[in-house]
């Protein structure tokens, strides 16, 4: 069943929750994963912002992936996407498509999840928005 949220600080935005019903717990360090949603959800909101993009929605989306024994979380913004030219990109340190940007919070996202068993990536043949994937592996 879904869950609906909104935001009354950072930016204007509706996020909608999908979570499959019964899902075991993940093994992971809970602030790890914090900051790497964190991120990804700022990174969405700051594109969204950027492209004037109204009204602004993530989607989060949490299955099991059963032959791997693994949760997978999903973002999805309905913002201006990855630019096809940058996607191999994204995740080395110091790239950014941001003026005030370092470039720093994919690439340590990516690191935090793959401390934990997981995997980061970034869904390529998203036709709106973006949408990026990780996996966290279940602690039984």
């Amino acid at each position: 069943m879904p869950s609906e949220l909104r935001s009354d600080g950072y930016s204007e935005f509706h996020v909608q929750v999908h979570l499959e019903p019964h899902l075991p717990t993940v093994l992971a360090n809970r602030l790890h994963i914090q900051k790497s949603l964190v991120n990804l959800l700022r990174n969405a909101v700051e594109a969204m912002r950027t492209a004037n993009i109204a009204p602004s929605a993530i989607t989060i989306t949490v299955k099991t992936l059963q032959e791997k024994n693994m949760a997978m979380v999903t973002i999805q913004d309905n913002g201006p996407g990855v630019e096809q030219a940058i996607i191999h990109q994204i995740f080395e340190p110091f790239f950014t498509t941001k003026p005030t940007g370092i470039g720093m919070g994919l690439s340590i996202s990516r690191t935090l999840i793959e401390a934990n068993g997981g995997q980061l990536w970034l869904d390529p043949d998203t036709k709106e928005g973006a949408k990026f994937h990780f996996t966290l592996p279940f602690a039984s």
